[in-house]
């Protein structure tokens, strides 16, 4: 009974213990006296440090943006000059091509715009789905006619629909400068097609002449050369990229219009009369010829686009195009894409039924013969976009990157300065003491923020175009401007333990100076400077923030939580647009309460008189 009693006992210890590990109970058995008394002071400050649970939080916190910021943008890389003004200010969302179910199986035709989608069902209703921006939520609500429709399409911030009786319905953004709805009355009850591109239309009446209304896209030269298609052909066929428009006449002929790089305007002649569908991505052009060849033109540059697989070639039926992909559908029910696949827009699913493809921006759409529709590509954005189209999660992560290493490297500049300085002034005093001291105390009177926003704004024109260079010179210029305080934390500790007696054992010894300094008294300082290194870590960040919320910092379009900031400072985007700044703020704050969290623990931990002894 005795040896199972005693069994009991260490069992319900032991479920103590753990009960109170994960719970907060302290279930010590012995004193903090008592410990220190057979464990390292080493062990008993990192025991210190650990036992406190917001310093446990701090640690949770900083790693965890830490790992993000250096593992995520090696999983979604960031393209500096990547830029999509039909996603300007679309909202958290992952839902662009989200069909509404009581919908699917019932669509007749479709259109892809940029975050959106435009179905008509057989009934002739049209519907709209996906995400929008702010300035686009008209699209949201789109027109009944309530007769029977032929064609629709879908631009960045506007949609159109052709009736079977020629008339044209508009709707979407809409305003004093663009005016898109403003449809020409002589050609209602006319039209055959009509394509929405970047807020300008091109409609095709019954003569086959073009006609086009809206913005500021073409000027009024080139609108008068969108009737320039010969008089002896017929236009049967508009397509757009974010430059211009383009036509296909009944003659097989491509034109596209005067306002376009050159690259993409030359239609080679070899292929005149023979194009039965074309697309425009928005620097390379495809035709699908009549034998289902595919042919390429426009920038000799964009491989990804001009190169096309070997494999289709005789097979296309029909074509069109994203910003930077193309998507085929071939004579036996497949389809294709290639391009360049970020977002997963070149990944075709594998299918046999294909009848239509819709294909705008970054999104995909295919018809099946059973009524069903199959999607692929941009599904949205997790944190929205911000001004120019550009992800708010990719850059996230990759300024986080950014303003981390920048905060690390001024702090070890600090470090390095800061220690080595007040290790010379504390440990030799006199000349060297006076010198050092006068020469830190002209650099911390200083007025930091208006020195550092000097020194950016005379060099900056120096790193225009050199992000890289840009980023060092901000570390250098916070890490050289930030060390005085450290130095005369170090010279105080250092003049207090150079009288202890193992520096008086070493020099009896005959241990050089330098060695004494550096291996023998600084460790017994650390401590104190590790507090303080870590706590102008996050002043560090916070101070690169600042600049480069003031435009004085790491300038566009390499981002930093700062510069993700800069964007914000209107009304409209802090009212309408939160995800531009949220997720930044959230971030930096996240670092920086973290940090200091961390740097409270490590003071405690140090300190004995914190904890009684």
């Amino acid at each position: 009974m005795k040896d199972t009693d005693k069994a009991k006992e260490r069992k319900g210890s032991w479920l103590g213990s753990l009960v109170g590990m994960l719970f907060g109970e302290r279930v010590s058995k012995i004193s903090i006296l008592e410990e220190e008394q057979v464990q390292s002071p080493f062990r008993t400050m990192v025991k210190e440090f650990f036992r406190r649970k917001l310093t446990i939080v701090g640690l949770i916190g900083f790693f965890t943006m830490l790992l993000a910021s250096t593992i995520l943008p090696f999983f979604f890389p960031i393209d500096l000059r990547d830029q999509d003004a039909g996603q300007v200010n679309q909202g958290p969302s992952m839902n662009m091509m989200r069909i509404p179910r009581s919908i699917r199986g019932d669509i007749a035709m479709l259109a892809a715009g940029a975050g959106f989608g435009v179905g008509v069902t057989h009934d002739d209703t049209i519907h709209v789905w996906g995400t929008v921006s702010v300035i686009s939520e008209p699209l949201l609500n789109p027109p009944q006619p309530g007769r029977p429709i032929r064609h629709v399409s879908a631009g960045p911030y506007h949609a159109v629909v052709v009736t079977e009786d020629g008339h044209v319905y508009s709707w979407g953004n809409n305003n004093a400068t663009f005016d898109i709805h403003s449809i020409p009355a002589q050609i209602q009850g006319r039209v055959v097609t009509a394509e929405a591109g970047m807020r300008i239309t091109v409609a095709v009446t019954d003569d086959g002449q073009l006609h086009s209304w809206g913005g500021v896209a073409l000027n009024r030269r080139d609108m008068a050369a969108i009737g320039r298609v010969p008089r002896d052909e017929t236009a049967v066929q508009i397509e757009s990229n974010i430059l211009t428009f383009g036509v296909l006449t009944e003659e097989g002929n491509v034109h596209v219009l005067i306002q376009t790089p050159r690259g993409i305007r030359d239609v080679p002649d070899e292929i005149q009369g023979r194009v039965v569908d074309f697309a425009m991505s928005d620097s390379i052009g495809v035709a699908v010829l009549n034998d289902g060849t595919l042919v390429p033109w426009g920038d000799p540059t964009a491989t990804a686009l001009i190169n096309i697989p070997e494999e289709l070639q005789g097979r296309a039926v029909a074509i069109d195009a994203g910003r930077d992909h193309f998507t085929v559908l071939l004579n036996d029910g497949s389809v294709a894409s290639w391009g360049d696949n970020v977002q997963g827009r070149t990944n075709a699913p594998t299918v046999t039924n294909a009848v239509a493809i819709s294909v705008a921006s970054d999104h995909n759409y295919v018809m099946l013969a059973d009524g069903s529709v199959s999607t692929w590509g941009l599904r949205g954005f997790i944190m929205g976009t911000d001004g120019f189209g550009r992800c708010v999660f990719t850059r996230l992560w990759s300024g986080g990157r950014y303003t981390l290493l920048i905060g690390m490297v001024a702090v070890l500049i600090q470090g390095i300065l800061g220690l080595l300085l007040g290790g010379l002034a504390g440990f030799y005093g006199g000349k060297i003491d006076t010198l050092i001291m006068r020469f830190g105390e002209a650099v911390g009177s200083l007025p930091f923020l208006p020195l550092a926003v000097i020194l950016q704004f005379r060099f900056r024109h120096v790193f225009h175009g050199r992000p890289v260079a840009g980023m060092m010179f901000l570390m250098a210029v916070l890490g050289f401007l930030t060390w005085p305080g450290l130095m005369r934390l170090v010279r105080a500790q250092i003049m207090q333990a150079r009288e202890s007696e193992y520096v008086l054992a070493a020099r009896a010894l005959g241990v050089r100076q330098f060695k004494i300094i550096f291996r023998h008294i600084m460790p017994n300082v650390m401590s104190a400077a590790i507090v303080l290194l870590t706590l102008a870590l996050a002043g560090s960040m916070l101070t690169e923030t600042t600049l480069s919320f003031l435009g004085f910092g790491v300038s566009e379009p390499t981002p930093t939580w700062g510069n993700m900031l800069t964007g914000s400072n209107n009304s409209i985007v802090l009212r309408d647009q939160w995800w531009r700044w949220v997720f930044p703020a959230i971030s930096l704050v996240t670092v920086a309460i973290s940090i200091n969290l961390i740097g409270d623990g490590l003071r405690e931990a140090t300190d004995p008189k914190s904890q009684g002894r």
